[in-house]
């Protein structure tokens, strides 16, 4: 089996935020993942109850309680409120 990563990017990517976490690291690694050819990442970011979603055309949302997290046009069906993604935590 070969060491290291695959020579592709998905999708969507998603990274949760850990409160260790520094906002650089992770804005590095969300250009890491948009520069390979990743159509969409989503941050969770547990402590602010808030999503932030990245797209490969460079827009950027934020997205609060009150909001509806989607899927785009890459899953057009899906659609989540993060008030309902948080509510476990």
């Amino acid at each position: 089996m070969p060491d290291g990563f695959p020579e592709f990017a998905p999708d969507l990517a998603v990274e949760v935020r850990s409160p260790s976490d520094r906002t650089g690291a992770v804005v590095a690694k969300v250009s890491d993942w948009l520069s390979g050819g990743t159509t969409l990442v989503w941050v969770i970011d547990p402590p602010r109850e808030q999503v932030v979603v990245y797209r490969a055309d460079g827009t950027v949302s934020v997205l609060a309680m009150g909001d509806v997290l989607s899927g785009e046009e890459l899953l057009p069906d899906f659609a989540l409120s993060p008030q309902e993604l948080f509510a476990a935590t």
